[in-house]
């Protein structure tokens, strides 16, 4: 009897072990797209986004948190590998002997290695949602679906689902246990039915994600909404059931009626209001479902975008200081506001932290855990941090911002002859915009920027935050820009990538 009772007990205590829950905190990111802080109530709009501030009243506001790269897919690579854009050594940016141009080409390699890796190796289920733009090659598949496409025919569907089914592949690869829901890149390839931004769609990854973790292991979510990037349309274009997969009414009834987040006495629809709401809409619905399960103060939250609109393709603040709000109770003081530099490849060495794991072999990471900042224990995480952009590259301090414009030897040998100063207006006049629009080093800054096309450009940020002075050649800041230029020289030479004179070596 004796021996049955304790055969028994072995027994229970093996199954209550078998699902103890894990006591390392979920992850959580919610990644919109080209989004401006001014649309965000907590950083001052207009109107209020009450799920985006709710995270924020109970957390952390950032305000001097930059991407590394003012582009959907070069920001994307370093929050998932921890990694600077120009490490990337694919097909499209080559050897670390050349220096490319600093686009969308940080695609990930077929054994790319990341994050998500490493955090389903140490025990973590890990899933993604939503847009996923770091594999550019399947314009073959798309090709195969005509604009006017029917998502209800039964070939449209099948075409659809070949691609769904290529990404499950390549994001399992990645480190995903769970790939569902996903919109493959920009909406501009998708059919005229599906161009539309369908945040239901998005929110129902995650929904269904969170319903298949497995008892006792925490999770890694990566939710990207296709918002507040193009088309700028009203809200109610499309029709929900159009989604990447095709027709489907699975998505019915896990929103409100679009028509709760546009306002009907307005003279004209602000459509990117619209938007924001709309996904701030579905953020609401994430987080009354991890309430709803007892998982809401064991996740860290993280909302972030990977870039603002307003400067989207340039090292300009209006691009790369970025909206970035954390949420995690076991950590950070509810309702505070920081302004200590971080970087978007500070996230990955963060999870890996919380995760008591490193980065698998081959994987050294270029950010730096964000943690102690939460923690009080920190005010000073860098001195200085990196943003590249085209030819240009900025160092971003406390107090400066310095950004240098190098073009490659490739540029140079196809006759292209470097603008030395003068800013938009000027080029109009000349008539030579159209060529510094094809090869200057951003995509769409602004016209009062100081010194625009010049090879060297120091800002200070204190006196001049929208960058309107360029004081290089001001020789009060000489030692200033020695300074940053010797932060900028450190850098370049340790990602090994050639850039003029601040790396030591040439193409």
């Amino acid at each position: 009897m004796k021996i049955q009772i304790l055969t028994v007990a072995g027994l229970v205590l093996l199954v209550l072990g078998a699902v103890a829950k894990d006591s390392r905190p979920n992850i959580l990111v919610l990644i919109s797209d080209d989004q401006n802080m001014d649309s965000i109530g907590a950083y001052g709009s207009k109107y209020a986004t009450p799920h985006i501030d709710r995270i924020a009243a109970e957390g952390i506001l950032h305000t001097r948190a930059y991407s590394t790269a003012t582009l959907c897919v070069p920001t994307r690579y370093s929050c998932l590998t921890g990694l600077y854009a120009s490490r990337s050594t694919n097909s499209i940016f080559g050897p670390l002997t050349r220096q490319p141009s600093i686009r969308n080409g940080a695609a990930f390699r077929p054994d790319e290695r990341t994050v998500v890796q490493a955090l389903r190796q140490s025990g973590y289920y890990t899933g993604a949602t939503g847009k996923w733009h770091n594999d550019l090659d399947l314009e073959n598949r798309w090709k195969k679906i005509p604009k006017d496409a029917n998502p209800k025919d039964p070939q449209v569907v099948a075409d659809l689902k070949a691609i769904q089914d290529e990404l499950r592949v390549r994001l399992d690869n990645y480190g995903f246990d769970y790939a569902e829901y996903i919109t493959e890149g920009n909406l501009d390839h998708f059919p005229k039915a599906l161009e539309h931004h369908n945040i239901e769609y998005t929110v129902k990854g995650a929904v269904d994600f969170l319903d298949q973790v497995p008892e006792g292991k925490p999770f890694f979510l990566w939710t990207a909404f296709t918002t507040t990037h193009g088309p700028h349309e009203p809200i109610d274009s499309g029709d929900i059931r159009h989604t990447p997969e095709g027709y489907t009414e699975k998505l019915l009834g896990l929103m409100p009626k679009r028509s709760k987040y546009i306002d009907a006495n307005a003279k004209w629809r602000n459509v990117v209001k619209e938007m924001v709401l709309w996904m701030d809409g579905g953020i609401g619905v994430i987080l009354d479902k991890l309430e709803a399960e007892g998982e809401l103060d064991n996740t860290l939250i993280i909302f972030l975008s990977d870039q603002q609109n307003a400067g989207k393709a340039s090292p300009y603040e209006r691009g790369a200081n970025i909206p970035f709000i954390a949420r995690w109770p076991a950590a950070i003081e509810p309702n505070t506001q920081n302004d200590t530099l971080i970087d978007v490849t500070d996230m990955a060495a963060t999870f890996l932290d919380l995760a008591e794991t490193e980065p698998l072999e081959g994987l050294q990471l270029d950010g730096l855990s964000i943690v102690p900042v939460w923690r009080g224990e920190k005010d000073i995480l860098k001195s200085a941090i990196l943003t590249e952009s085209g030819f240009a590259k900025g160092i971003i301090t406390k107090d400066y911002k310095y950004i240098a414009i190098r073009y490659n030897q490739d540029a140079l040998d196809r006759g292209f002859v470097p603008p030395q100063s003068g800013g938009i207006k000027e080029h109009l006049a000349q008539g030579s915009f159209d060529l510094l629009w094809e090869k200057n080093p951003f995509g769409q800054p602004r016209d009062n920027i100081g010194g625009i096309v010049d090879p060297d450009q120091l800002f200070d940020l204190r006196k001049d935050p929208r960058e309107t002075k360029n004081l290089a050649q001001n020789p009060e800041y000489e030692k200033v820009l020695k300074v940053m230029q010797a932060h900028l020289s450190d850098y370049v030479q340790i990602i090994g990538r050639p850039f003029g004179e601040l790396s030591g070596t040439s193409e």
